[in-house]
C-alpha cells in the first residue's frame, strides 16, 4: 500500500522521452504453443516493432514477414523462431513451441491399465488390495472446485480396467470380469474365466472384451456373455488394441522378450549386448506389464525393466555391481516390425524399472513412470529426450493417464489418485489435487510401510543412486523367471524364487542355500547388492551381519516393517489345474513325498538345517557363506506351476525336465517312465 501510494504521488514523467520509448525495438509472438497436424497449415504471428521479422521453423525454411503460415513436412517437436532486425541493428527473438504430430488413428488406440477415464471424464481406479475400484468425478463446469470420489466393491484384487465408452470393464485376479455401466456406476454383470486363470489385462476391440489370461497363457474374447479361449503364449499380461492386439509376456526368457501379436507374429526384443557403463547396462527387457500405443497407432512402447543376466564371475568375468545389475528401459518399436531395434532403446539412468507410459494427446510426448524412486518422466516422443519431471509423485505408481494438460497418476500404495496440471515442456508440473482412493485401509500398518520399502528404490538406505528394490527381482512378490550369477557373492548360478505362499520364515531358511533365518538378512543384500546404507543402525549392523548370527528382528521398525510385509506372502497363487492334482497323489507320495511333505510341500524348518543334493549340483552352483555347498534347501512345491524355469540354476525348463533332473535313492527321474512322469507332473501343476 505504500508503494501504491508512492506510485500516486510521484512527478509525471517527462512527456518529451515519449516518441523515442515508443519506437524502442521489440517483438512478442502472440502464441506460446501451437499444435497442428503434420501436412496441415499452422498461422504463427508475432507483434513487432522498429525493424523486419524473419520466421525461422526449425526445419530449415524460413519466411519473411511478422503474419505468416507454414507447413511440416515431418511430425516433431519444433521451436518456431520470429526475429527482428531491429533498424538500430539489434537482432531480437520471440519464440513458439509448435507441436507437429500424426495423423491419428479412425479408432483411438487403447490399452488395459490401473486407470481409465469413465462417463463424462471421470477416472475409474483399480485398487487391488482393497478388492476395490474408486470413481473420481468432478461437478460439470465446477473443475476449480476439489474432485470426490466413490468406492465400489468389485470382485477380487483388480488389477486393470478398460472402457468401451458405455460399459467399464475389470479384470481381476480372482478369474473374474465384472462389468459396469459408466451411465449409473453400477455393476451389470460378472463372468467367470475360471479359477486360477488370473486374468490381467483388458481392452474394448471389435465390440468385445479381450482379456490375457497369465495362468493359463490364454487371450479371452468375451462377446455378450460368450467366452472363447485361444492360447497365446506364457505369462501374458499387458494388453493393447490397434490394429489388431498386442499383448506383452511379463517375464522374458533370458535371451529376449516377446510381445505376442493376433497375427501370430511375435515382435522380439533382444537382449541389449552393452557394454556395461555408468549411464547404459546390458541385459533382456522384462516385467512387461503395460504396453501403450501412440495416437496414430503405428509405435508401440514397451515399458520395462532391463535385467542383465549376461553379466557376472562365471559369464562376462565381471562381478554383478548396484548400478549394473538392472536398470529402467522403454522399448520403442514400429507396429509392423518383427524385431525391436536395441540401439534405439530408451534406458534412464538411476532409475528402477519402467512401469508405466502415457503418450500426450496428440503423441509428441510421453509420460513414463519410476515405481522405486517415486518419479514421473516426460519424453519427448521422437527423441526420446526428457524435457521434464515430476518428483515425490507417490508411492508404488502403478498408472498413468494423460488428458489434455492433466495428468493423472495411480499413487498405489498411497492409496491415493494425484492429478497434476502440466505446462509447456520445461514447466513445472503443479499437483493440483490429491484424491484418496480408500476410507478404510486394507492392510495392517507395518505391512503397507514394509510393501512401500519392498518397492522402494529412491530411498538412499535401500538401494544407492535408484537402481534396484527388492521389487525389482520379486515383483508383487513374485520371481522375475531369470537365473543370475550370484559367484560374486559367495554363491553361484540363482533362479530367483518367489516368495508367495512362503510367508517369510513360514516354509524354514531362506535362499537355495538355507543362508537366512530371518527375513529382516535381507539388510545384507540392501548394503551389499543394492548398495544402499541399511535400515539397521551401523552398531546394531556390525552385531548382526552374520546371517544364521545375532538376529536382526526388533532393532529397526523400517526392516521389521519390511519382513513384516513379505510375511504377510502366506498365500500362494491359485493353480488352474488344481482339480487335478488329487488323482495323481499316489505317485508323488511314493516317491516325492520324503523331501517334500503336505501340507507345505517342503521339509525345511527352521528348527533343523537339512540340505539335499538331488543330482543337480554342477561347478557352478558356487558355495554357501565362505564353504562348500553339500545340498541344497528343499523349495516348496506350492505355486510351482508358475514359477518355471526350475531347479537352483534354473537348467530346468519344465516341470517335467525337473522331474527327470532328480537322481536321489527315492527318485530317479531319468529312468522313470512317461506315464509316471505324467503322473508327477500333473500332481505338481496342481499345487
Amino acid at each position: 500500500m505504500i508503494l501504491l501510494l508512492a506510485a500516486c504521488h510521484a512527478p509525471a514523467p517527462d512527456t518529451g522521452d515519449t516518441a523515442a520509448a515508443s519506437a524502442a525495438p521489440a517483438i512478442v509472438a502472440n502464441a506460446t504453443r501451437v499444435e497442428v497436424e503434420v501436412g496441415h497449415e499452422a498461422r504463427l504471428s508475432a507483434t513487432a516493432t522498429g525493424g523486419e521479422v524473419t520466421w525461422y521453423f526449425g526445419d530449415g525454411e524460413t519466411r519473411e514477414g511478422a503474419r505468416t503460415v507454414h507447413t511440416w513436412a515431418e511430425a516433431g517437436n519444433y521451436v518456431a523462431i520470429a526475429e527482428l532486425r531491429a533498424d538500430d541493428g539489434r537482432r531480437l527473438t520471440a519464440t513458439v513451441g509448435v507441436e507437429v504430430f500424426r495423423t491419428p488413428a479412425a479408432i483411438r488406440p487403447t490399452w488395459s491399465s490401473t486407470l481409465a477415464f469413465g462417463y463424462g471424464g471421470e477416472v475409474w481406479v483399480a485398487v487391488p488390495d482393497a478388492d476395490l475400484v474408486t470413481v473420481v468425478s468432478w461437478t460439470a463446469g465446477e473443475e476449480s472446485t476439489p474432485p470426490y470420489k466413490a468406492e465400489f466393491p468389485t470382485c477380487g484384487t483388480p488389477r486393470t480396467l478398460a472402457s468401451d465408452g458405455v460399459s467399464m470393464a475389470i479384470a481381476c485376479d480372482d478369474g473374474g470380469l465384472a462389468q459396469w455401466d459408466l451411465a449409473t456406476d453400477t455393476e451389470t454383470g460378472r463372468l467367470d474365466l475360471g479359477a486360477g486363470t488370473h486374468p490381467y489385462g483388458v481392452v474394448a476391440h471389435e465390440s468385445a472384451w479381450w482379456v490375457t489370461l497369465a495362468g493359463t497363457g490364454e487371450l479371452a474374447e468375451v462377446h455378450d456373455g460368450a467366452i472363447e479361449v485361444t492360447p497365446i503364449g506364457p505369462d501374458p499380461r499387458g494388453i493393447a488394441a490397434g490394429d489388431q492386439l498386442y499383448v506383452s509376456r511379463f517375464r522374458s526368457a533370458p535371451d529376449g522378450g516377446e510381445i505376442y501379436r493376433t497375427d501370430d507374429v511375435p515382435l522380439t526384443l533382444p537382449v541389449h549386448p552393452g557394454p556395461d557403463s555408468d549411464t547404459i547396462a546390458g541385459g533382456v527387457p522384462t516385467l512387461i506389464q503395460q504396453l501403450a500405443l501412440s495416437p496414430d497407432g503405428q509405435t508401440l512402447y514397451v515399458p520395462a525393466l532391463q535385467a542383465n543376466v549376461g553379466r557376472g564371475l562365471l559369464g562376462s568375468g565381471e562381478p554383478l555391481t548396484f548400478e549394473s545389475t538392472v536398470r529402467a528401459a522403454l522399448g520403442v518399436v514400429g507396429v509392423d516390425a518383427a524385431t525391436e531395434d536395441w540401439s534405439i532403446r530408451k534406458q534412464l539412468d538411476n532409475q528402477d524399472r519402467v512401469v508405466a507410459v502415457a503418450p500426450s494427446p496428440n503423441g509428441n510426448y510421453l509420460a513414463i513412470a519410476h515405481p522405486g524412486t517415486q518419479t514421473i518422466q516426460i519424453l519427448d516422443a521422437f527423441t526420446l529426450d526428457a524435457v521434464g519431471s515430476i518428483h515425490d509423485a507417490g508411492n508404488g505408481i502403478t498408472g498413468l493417464l494423460w488428458q489434455t494438460d492433466r495428468l493423472f497418476v495411480n499413487a498405489s500404495l498411497d492409496r491415493a489418485l494425484r492429478i497434476y496440471e502440466l505446462g509447456a515442456p520445461g514447466e513445472v508440473a503443479v499437483l493440483a489435487w490429491t484424491v484418496p482412493l480408500v476410507t478404510d485401509e486394507p492392510l495392517a500398518d507395518d505391512v503397507l510401510a514394509g510393501k512401500k520399502l519392498f518397492a522402494a528404490s529412491g530411498d538412499p538406505r535401500i538401494a544407492k543412486d535408484g537402481y534396484i528394490a527388492c521389487a525389482s527381482c520379486h515383483p508383487d512378490g513374485e520371481n522375475d523367471g531369470l537365473t543370475w550369477d550370484f559367484t560374486s557373492r559367495g554363491e553361484g548360478l540363482r533362479n530367483t524364487t518367489s516368495l508367495l505362499g512362503r510367508a517369510g520364515t513360514g516354509m524354514g531358511f531362506l535362499h537355495w542355500s538355507a543362508n537366512f533365518d530371518e527375513v529382516q538378512d535381507f539388510e545384507n543384500d540392501i548394503r551389499n547388492a543394492f548398495g544402499g546404507t541399511g535400515l539397521l543402525t551401523d552398531a546394531d549392523w556390525a552385531e548382526t551381519s552374520d546371517t544364521l548370527g545375532a538376529a536382526k528382528s526388533g532393532r529397526s521398525e523400517d526392516l521389521d516393517a519390511l519382513a513384516a510385509y513379505v510375511t504377510s506372502l502366506a498365500t500362494p497363487p491359485a493353480s488352474p489345474w488344481a482339480a487335478d492334482a488329487t488323482e495323481t497323489s499316489a505317485a508323488f507320495d511314493a516317491l516325492c513325498a520324503s523331501c517334500h511333505p503336505a501340507p507345505l510341500y517342503t521339509d525345511s524348518t527352521l528348527a533343523e538345517l537339512r540340505l539335499h543334493d538331488v543330482g543337480t549340483l554342477r561347478d557352478t552352483s558356487g558355495d554357501r557363506l565362505g564353504a562348500a555347498l553339500v545340498g541344497l534347501d528343499t523349495p516348496t512345491l506350492l505355486g510351482a506351476w508358475a514359477t518355471p524355469p526350475y531347479l537352483h540354476d534354473g537348467s530346468a525348463a519344465t516341470l517335467e525336465d525337473a522331474i527327470r533332473a532328480h537322481a536321489t535313492p527315492d527318485l530317479d527321474g531319468a529312468g522313470l517312465d512317461a506315464a509316471t512322469v505324467s503322473a508327477l507332473t500333473t500332481f505338481v501343476r496342481g499345487l
